[in-house]
């Protein structure tokens, strides 16, 4: 009550105003101002400083990686190959000359010619020894030994077969392998043959070549534009390059097998080969000397900024998180119901301008809250005194209407009945007279009857809740089954028997009147402290925004409301309708029970309790 005269005093133009709250006091001191300003001080210098470090390390150290590694390695590459060239061409002379003297190039010595190729592919070492035509074809039979070459250029440019470098070619094999080849003619004139010999182009090379690089560098070997060996752990199927250019003759940073590199190639063979043939070196890292420094560097500055940042959180604790623990833990205890928790205010800066300000809150929506429970608790006192006052009303109406009217009514048919006796031989003229004022009395019982029943059913009072609503389902005009647990069922309060009986026939009646049902049925059960009632017709339904609350449905949103239950409507046009109400299993501050084998009040025993209804 404090807070409405404080209300009606201040007038419609005032402000309410909490304790500490004056719109002239400001902070003395600005904590955010200062904890911000050395945070964005210390980050900036810091990043500053390994930034402009990093910078010149890294620069510093690629560059010279760059100039003293790349054109070493590609150096080695370039001799190892030529070397591996000349040894070839060397030795597919000799191998020639020796064919050609013991004239095992005619076609009667096909046997002895092959049977030298694979003498001569063992003792070279060789992957592929073949004899074809001038034009690069097999011969029929074939003559040779080691994979079989497929089919590709003429092995003849102009009129003179070349050998002075090797070429690369395609095997026969599944997947395709390659062999670095030499090409040397057997003889001369138009039907030379040609002996063609070479290394395979594979994975044992390009380790051979990474030892002769002397490092842990990679090596990648690439024919046209595939890689067909690398020393790489996952070999690529592409050779790394920069996206839509050649393969890079400078070093190029790319990423390789997750981690970024320098590529660099040197193309080797024939400068008119088809499957142009390129060496390829993969550096392991070229900065890989700074990371010890870089982790030094990053060891430093993570020790000073965790100084820094231990340094700032206690400074933080002390001035800044200590106060809003506290406030923080005050508001969980006020969540939490304890209502005589209050915030304090310490200083003079924005966290005492806080605490201050959910002080002057708590205060008012305390006095708030007491007055909204006050008028609760008056409201429904009043709902509650006003339904129990209607219902005693029916109550004494229907006493009068059966202990009055009606047995007046009954006594004055009885004395028309012997009336009728005693007329004796005339009952033409007697009985004719009566008989019609006979009927209408009957009708004017019946109609009383109905009447205190509707009032207040007399079967509610003397037999409880479920008798009432079994014998009100019964004079439905329209199929309805009731069901109800436990059963039997015991005896409530009054106030609850009565609010639940009505409840239901306000509910009954508005599906026949409105809904066109043809078929309802009711359920009564517990749901632990809660009295379950439900009423489901098969009418015509409803849409709940278009109906609204109103009429008979507000009606009933108000009953159940008195005792403190719920109220639930589910309903949709062309689905029928369904009510659900809740209401409390006994009276607040009532500890009095209604006996189910007869009328007196007896205390409910907790063993005695009903279970919830089976599902």
């Amino acid at each position: 009550m404090k807070l409405a005269s404080t209300l009606s005093r201040a007038g419609p133009g005032s402000r309410l105003r909490f304790p500490g709250g004056s719109q002239s006091w400001r902070p003395r001191s600005s904590i955010l101002v200062k904890v911000v300003g050395a945070l964005i001080v210390a980050l900036l210098v810091s990043s500053a400083v390994t930034a402009l470090v990093t910078a010149r390390l890294t620069g510093s150290v690629l560059d010279r990686q760059s100039r003293q590694l790349v054109p070493g390695h590609l150096r080695v590459l370039e001799a190892a190959y030529q070397v591996r060239e000349d040894t070839l061409t060397l030795n597919m002379r000799n191998l020639a000359q020796l064919l050609q003297a013991r004239n095992l190039t005619a076609p009667s010595q096909r046997a002895e010619l092959i049977g030298e190729l694979g003498r001569g592919l063992s003792n070279l070492g060789l992957s592929a020894l073949r004899v074809v035509d001038y034009r690069g074809r097999e011969l029929t039979p074939p003559a040779g030994a080691g994979d079989a070459l497929a089919p590709g250029p003429d092995l003849q440019i102009g009129s003179t077969y070349m050998e002075a470098s090797s070429r690369l070619l395609a095997t026969t094999k599944v997947p395709t392998t390659y062999v670095q080849a030499v090409p040397v003619p057997i003889g001369t004139g138009p039907d030379a043959l040609v002996l063609v010999g070479g290394y395979e182009f594979s994975d044992a090379f390009a380790l051979t070549l990474r030892r002769q690089i002397g490092s842990l560098d990679d090596v990648i070997l690439v024919a046209g534009d595939r890689v067909v060996a690398s020393t790489t752990a996952d070999s690529p199927d592409k050779p790394p390059a920069p996206t839509g250019s050649d393969l890079p003759r400078a070093p190029a940073r790319l990423e390789v097998e997750g981690s970024d590199r320098l590529v660099v190639y040197t193309e080797v063979g024939r400068a008119d080969d088809p499957l142009r043939a390129a060496l390829g070196v993969v550096f392991n890292d070229p900065v890989a000397p700074l990371h010890g420094e870089l982790a030094r560097t990053r060891l430093v500055a993570s020790i000073v900024l965790s100084l820094v940042a231990l340094a700032l959180g206690l400074l933080l604790f002390r001035v800044l998180i200590r106060p809003l623990v506290a406030l923080a833990g005050t508001a969980g205890r006020i969540a939490g119901g304890d209502n005589e928790a209050s915030f304090e205010a310490r200083g003079q800066d924005e966290i005492a301008l806080l605490a201050r300000s959910l002080e002057g809150m708590r205060l008012e929506l305390r006095n708030k809250i007491d007055l909204v429970a006050q008028q609760a608790a008056a409201l429904q006192e009043s709902s509650q005194r006003i339904v129990a006052a209607q219902d005693e009303e029916r109550s004494r109406l229907a006493r009068d209407l059966h202990d009055g009217i009606q047995q007046q009514l009954v006594v004055l048919r009885m004395r028309l009945g012997l009336l009728e006796d005693g007329a004796g031989n005339d009952r033409s003229g007697s009985a004719a007279a009566f008989e019609p004022l006979g009927q209408e009395l009957d009708d004017v019982i019946q109609c009383l009857r109905e009447v205190t029943q509707n009032l207040y059913p007399s079967i509610l009072l003397d037999r409880g809740l479920a008798p009432a609503l079994h014998s009100y389902v019964s004079r439905l005009p329209v199929p309805a089954r009731f069901a109800c647990f436990p059963d039997p069922f015991p005896r409530l309060a009054p106030e609850i028997e009565s609010g639940v009986y009505f409840l239901l026939a306000e509910a009954l009646t508005n599906a026949l009147k409105h809904a066109g049902a043809s078929e309802m049925a009711v359920d009564l059960h517990f749901e632990g402290d809660w009295l379950v009632v439900s009423v489901q017709d098969d009418g015509r339904g409803f849409a709940l925004e278009a109906v609204g609350r109103r009429g008979g449905l507000l009606h009933m949103q108000d009953r159940v409301r008195s005792f403190g239950g719920t109220l639930e409507i589910i309903s949709e046009p062309g689905a029928g309708a369904r009510v659900v109400a809740r209401f409390p299993r006994r009276p607040e501050n009532d500890e009095a029970w209604w006996d189910s084998s007869g009328g007196s009040l007896a205390a409910w025993p907790e063993e005695a309790a009903p279970a919830a209804p089976p599902s």
